[in-house]
């Protein structure tokens, strides 16, 4: 989301600067480092992401569950009665993931692009996120190439992309995909990318552009109590959460450059969010609270989704995800523990690679139970499904360890950091 909004990793460097910790990645668990205040002001609380992290595996998975939906008819099959209303919701999962990028960009750049626009500080910041998104994702769109070479010489663009929209499949197309420039160019988000939900990764890569001068207004608001920077986080979702078929403010279709409006509602509102986090201490926030708040928050967004029935008006519940998410970045005790276990620490670094990914092996299962000899059956099905739900899981693996966490890392090391440190006044 991503993910494209995987947090980024701490960085070493050989002489930090004393009393200035580096703080281009997130603190390790149990490091102590989650418990320093920021340089910027000593009285903000420093949120511990490795919570954020479990929640963009939970947010991951909604996003595959909802694709998985072909599957429904296999031994999926319970899990998608049982979960339904919630699964039919599961593109707010990017809503999710848009929310957390506002939320974690704000809390590793906003110090270190503020107070004023500098090109050297901007520059490192976009190739840091470059590094991030552009080598997993230009891989699967080398792949996706040679599949629509293959599947197109029998079906058309638009059949064998599963789009309503053809993508385009030429140079130019090429270009834009590897640019991740996509989706700039058109009002909707069908058929703008070669795989159905690449459009996010340039939605993403135009709000990281635009951040550099975002962190200038963020950076004189940084100090705004942590009320008014809540509501402030739910006020500007309004745009997005209310207006569109079947909302408060109905329309008969999806409106033009709608994918705009829903990044810039959610980013932004995730950057408040971060400022209400970070500002907890002001109004004396007891953290004990907070696990307890996000758990009741969480359940009151599943009873909600459940109720609500159908993607139209659950969309209603986007308002409560910054609310959601600064109360998990404030969260201690048994609920941040649990958070905290490998595996979902694991899962929430390599969403990116299985928000990639899944999609192809989605394109797999369609086609070959469609031409399955003689018709597939039950027990093809299932055997089809699982070997898909495996595949999935191996290729996440694998895009991760070998492509998007080495590929980050040399292209991080390409470009030598800024020798300024975070809080330090600029020069």
């Amino acid at each position: 989301m991503f993910s494209v909004i995987s947090p980024p990793h701490r960085a070493p460097i050989a002489n930090p600067t004393p009393g200035k910790p580096d703080t281009d990645g997130v603190p390790a668990p149990g490091s102590g480092a989650e418990n320093r205040l920021p340089t910027s002001d000593a009285q903000q609380s420093r949120p511990d992401l490795a919570t954020l992290t479990a929640l963009r595996f939970v947010a991951a998975l909604w996003v595959v569950f909802f694709h998985l939906q072909a599957m429904q008819h296999t031994f999926l099959g319970p899990v998608y009665e049982l979960f339904r209303p919630v699964i039919a919701n599961g593109d707010l999962g990017v809503d999710v993931f848009f929310v957390l990028s506002g939320f974690i960009i704000t809390y590793t750049y906003l110090d270190r692009l503020g107070p004023r626009f500098r090109w050297r500080a901007a520059a490192d910041f976009v190739w840091a996120r470059f590094a991030r998104m552009w080598p997993a994702f230009a891989l699967v769109v080398g792949v996706l190439g040679l599949w629509f070479v293959y599947g197109t010489a029998q079906e058309s663009v638009r059949e064998w992309s599963l789009q309503t929209q053809a993508p385009d499949l030429s140079p130019w197309g090429l270009a834009k995909q590897l640019l991740m420039i996509h989706l700039w160019f058109q009002p909707g988000t069908d058929g703008a990318s070669w795989f159905g939900p690449g459009w996010t990764v340039s939605a993403e890569w135009l709000a990281y552009l635009a951040f550099p001068l975002l962190a200038l207004v963020l950076f004189r608001l940084r100090r705004l109590h942590p009320l008014a920077a809540l509501a402030a986080s739910v006020l500007v979702l309004l745009p997005t959460a209310i207006w569109g078929p079947d909302l408060p403010i109905a329309t008969v279709e999806h409106q033009p450059y709608e994918w705009l409006l829903r990044i810039a509602c959610c980013f932004i509102a995730g950057a408040f969010a971060c400022i209400a986090a970070r500002n907890a201490d002001r109004m004396k926030f007891n953290p004990a609270l907070a696990g307890p708040g996000a758990l009741l928050t969480g359940t009151a967004v599943v009873v909600f989704l459940a109720t609500a029935g159908k993607p139209g008006p659950g969309r209603l519940a986007v308002l409560a995800f910054p609310l959601l998410i600064g109360l998990l970045s404030l969260t201690r005790g048994w609920l941040r523990s649990a958070l905290s276990a490998r595996w979902l620490q694991y899962g929430g670094r390599s969403s990116y690679s299985l928000y990639l990914v899944h999609m192809f092996f989605i394109y797999l299962f369609y086609w070959l139970i469609r031409d399955w000899p003689n018709g597939a059956g039950q027990l093809e099905e299932n055997l089809l499904a699982a070997a898909c739900l495996l595949g999935i899981a191996l290729a996440t693996h694998l895009l991760f360890k070998y492509v998007e966490e080495p590929a980050r890392l040399r292209l991080r090391g390409l470009v030598p950091k800024a020798g300024s440190g975070v809080g330090r006044a600029p020069r």
